[in-house]
């Protein structure tokens, strides 16, 4: 196992030898702020204890003992006994007071933090400060190692005893300690009780930091026909959803002014929009590189990153880009960089000349060197593949719906206060009008932004296949890019929690992202005693895993660490991950129709209530075109009553009140066994949710009842008035919550309600401690439908999805009967 020199690492060694103690501080506390690498973080917490020690702080010396006493390394839990019992000695509890925090950690660094850079991940009033570094606190979402007393997170060899004094007398001689220790240890029994308050830091199991390969022969080159039949397909689909979409707002909007007194529907909407949809689309074409810089610079703080200053941040990538350009004859794309702690990397364009490779600077301080590499090659895979081109369009495209949903809600909330504030006679109407008119808008555009982005998600899904296979046939290290990709999964959600809701860039341009966030979500549970390989299960070998990731917008985080993995066997290189052997696909014709008829035991309410109401169409179709078909031969035979029934074999509107008549009922059929009944003895109370994410067996319908206590994170208000950014923040890890609500308990609208500013919106909850029941449910991404939501002052929030589902087939029903009643006779 190598590691990556650290040069802050030796520089504060050789202070301590020199006895210059306040400079080695300074720098070993750098490291544990930035340092990537757990090896070297924990010979910095040794150092650190020696400096603190002979500086007489014997506070901070014991406190980094008790971190270092928890550590999975026998050897490091020994030496860590033994200084304790010295400090202990030397320092009396008399002479120093007890730490307030009940896991006895002390922050490295007693700065005051910006507000930006405070970090909460697993309760609120709990914060740490993250240091200066690491490019506005990017670094500190690693930097925490103390966890409830759970774990530093360093990887050294110290032997007790002799080795003590050795290291008292030369701070150096850790390094040569450390060769004795197990190179493996996450494998190591770890002894944990969770923490009965939610904890400060998230242990994350430790990486293995395998090597690469040193000489490698390419890979055979890889079949592209499945992805230019994908990109074709995700550009006819978006031509023809565009048009469908402008269409049916134009025509709505005509509509409702034609209900309106003093206002006339607009002439312009009854036109063809066809023509300027195509413009639109050629537009989209030719500026969607300059257009795009626009939206981040505006919004996000884009900056242009220079191939020197790259080389200066991660030099392997700076060469990779150099030496994939000058192979593929690719000219050289323009880099940016965000200014945002969150893990991001993505690309743009419309040409390879005009491609754009933006990176976050939280991604450069959370990987390694050789991680960063993985991750441009991976980008750069894109553009030489061409695939980034559609995408790019698809997400300039949703851009502009989500843009005005962000704005809109914002200057609602703005003008709301402002009359508030300026004109109190009116507090008592205007307000709320003011909230109706912009959340509608609201509202719209952000439907219509996930409306736009749904032929894009298939490409999204195959693309990355090939860019995982670039990334790894350029660089030689798919265990580079395993780490990569968990370590951007465990810093989205680390930004979440630091930013206490799901940012704009991180939902919006979540497409072009290498992992979503919401599929990040499940790595916030990551532990000692969840690893990595419990969460990715699911991914791995649940039967029904290719149907529920239909409208996933990246593929299973599962799949493409199993293909590193077969990667680094290929090379007869160790693997990052012992994932579990992925389930073949079904290719007997009696299992596949066994599948099938099961389909309403693993899908969502509505998929499988779609599903069944699509086979009963077809199945119907068949029978009235056959009853058709034989009923006019017959009829041209001999003179039968039998003439009547040729309509069948043309019975469309007929056909239509069938396939939502089998919609409503599948609906009522399946919906007890949806939503049982939430009784106190089937209630599983304050679950620690990696167990519940690990099970591979896990399906939405059968989900338990659960009851969980956190804190909830989210949008407030207008921006979250469909509750789309609603995640619960447990000591176990986060949950995505999903919530239709009803109000004040009243009416029973369902998710319309939500656009009503009560104050029962759980919107008006976040920040604040929560009380949750729901049932759980395990797809792609897991997540709770709500029950109901109590705060702390007593507020409750209940939700009705029963009812809410039994609307939805009440209308469907009186839709078929509608179609009956006015069929020819």
């Amino acid at each position: 196992m190598t590691s990556v020199p650290n040069p802050d690492l030796d520089t504060g060694l050789a202070a301590i030898k020199e006895g210059n103690y306040s400079l080695a501080i300074a720098h070993l506390e750098a490291v544990c702020e930035i340092e990537l690498d757990e090896s070297i973080v924990s010979r910095a917490l040794i150092g650190l204890v020696t400096a603190y020690r002979s500086i007489g702080n014997g506070e901070k010396a014991i406190a980094l003992c008790q971190q270092l006493h928890q550590d999975p390394n026998p050897k490091i839990q020994q030496w860590a006994n033994n200084t304790l019992t010295e400090l202990s000695a030397e320092y009396p509890p008399s002479s120093h007071p007890a730490s307030s925090e009940p896991t006895g950690f002390v922050p490295l660094a007693q700065t005051p933090t910006p507000p930006q850079a405070t970090r909460v991940t697993s309760t609120p009033n709990i914060t740490r400060d993250r240091g200066a570094g690491g490019a506005g606190g990017a670094g500190g979402a690693r930097g925490a190692r103390g966890a409830g007393g759970a774990g530093v997170a360093g990887v050294a060899g110290v032997a007790g005893g002799a080795e003590e004094e050795k290291i008292k007398a030369d701070p150096s001689s850790i390094d040569r300690t450390l060769k004795n220790s197990p190179t493996n240890t996450s494998q190591l029994p770890i002894p944990y009780s969770p923490p009965s308050t939610p904890s400060l830091f998230t242990p994350r199991p430790r990486f293995r930091n395998l090597g690469r390969a040193k000489t490698w022969n390419p890979l055979k080159p890889p079949k592209l026909t499945r992805l230019w039949l994908g990109e074709i397909g995700t550009a006819i689909a978006l031509f023809f959803l565009l048009r469908f979409w402008v269409q049916f707002l134009i025509g709505t909007t005509n509509t409702i002014l034609g209900y309106l007194p003093l206002v006339q529907p607009l002439p312009l909407f009854y036109r063809d929009p066809t023509p300027t949809i195509w413009v639109i689309l050629l537009l989209s074409l030719l500026l969607c590189p300059w257009l795009i810089d626009a939206l981040l610079k505006q919004f996000y703080g884009l900056e242009k990153l220079s191939i020197t200053q790259l080389a200066s941040r991660s030099p392997e990538a700076a060469k990779v880009v150099q030496r994939f350009c000058r192979q593929r004859r690719l000219p050289l794309p323009n880099l940016g960089i965000l200014p945002t702690p969150a893990p991001v990397a993505m690309t743009y364009g419309n040409l390879p000349r005009t491609a754009r490779i933006v990176v976050s600077e939280g991604l450069l301080t959370q990987l390694a060197d050789d991680e960063i590499a993985t991750i441009y090659a991976g980008e750069l895979g894109h553009i030489c593949h061409w695939d980034f081109m559609i995408m790019s369009i698809g997400t300039l495209l949703s851009q502009i719906p989500y843009t005005i949903y962000w704005q809109v809600a914002q200057a609602g909330e703005w003008l709301a206060q402002l009359i508030t504030d300026k004109l109190p006679a009116y507090r008592q109407f205007l307000p709320s009008i003011c909230y109706a008119i912009t959340g509608g808008i609201a509202t719209i555009s952000y439907a219509s932004y996930w409306i736009l982005r749904l032929p894009l998600v298939w490409l999204a899904k195959v693309r990355f296949y090939y860019s995982d296979r670039i990334a790894i046939e350029t660089t030689g290290n798919p265990n580079g890019l395993t780490r990569a990709l968990l370590k951007i999964a465990l810093g989205i959600t680390e930004d979440i929690q630091t930013s206490n809701q799901t940012s704009g860039l991180l939902e919006s341009y979540d497409l072009l992202l290498p992992i979503g966030y919401q599929q990040a979500i499940p790595f916030s549970s990551c532990s000692p005693q969840t690893s990595f390989e419990a969460i990715l299960n699911w991914d791995c070998t649940n039967p029904y895993r290719d149907w529920l990731i239909i409208t996933a917008s990246h593929p299973r985080i599962g799949d493409r660490l199993h293909l590193c993995a077969r990667y680094a066997h290929h090379w007869t290189l160790g693997t990052e991950l012992d994932l579990p052997i992925p389930t073949p696909p079904v290719r007997d014709n009696t299992t596949r129709l066994l599948k099938l008829k099961n389909s309403y035991q693993a899908l969502p309410l509505l998929q499988s209530s779609i599903l069944a109401a699509i086979i009963l169409g077809i199945l119907l179709r068949i029978i009235l075109w056959l009853i058709g078909i034989i009923s006019d031969l017959l009829s041209a035979q001999v003179f039968t009553p039998l003439w009547r029934l040729i309509w069948l074999h043309n019975a469309n509107p007929f056909l239509n009140a069938c396939i939502l008549s089998a919609f409503s009922l599948s609906i009522v059929i399946w919906l007890n066994s949806y939503f049982p009944d939430i009784k106190p003895p089937t209630v599983n109370t304050q679950p620690n949710l990696g167990e519940l994410f690990a099970n591979p067996n896990s399906l939405p319908p059968a989900g338990p009842p659960v009851q969980l206590s956190g804190k909830l994170l989210g949008r407030s208000r207008l921006l979250n008035w469909l509750g789309q950014d609603l995640i619960l923040q447990t000591s176990t890890g986060l949950v995505k919550l999903h919530f239709l609500s009803y109000g004040d308990g009243i009416s029973y609208l369902g998710r319309m309600v939500n656009l009503l500013p009560e104050q029962t919106n759980p919107g008006n909850l976040v920040g604040k401690q929560v009380t949750i029941k729901g049932w759980f449910r395990r797809g792609v991404t897991p997540w709770i439908d709500l029950d109901s939501l109590r705060s702390t002052e007593g507020k409750i929030s209940h939700a009705n999805y029963p009812i809410l589902f039994l609307i939805v087939a009440f209308i469907a029903a009186l839709r078929a009967a509608y179609i009956i009643w006015n069929l020819p006779a």
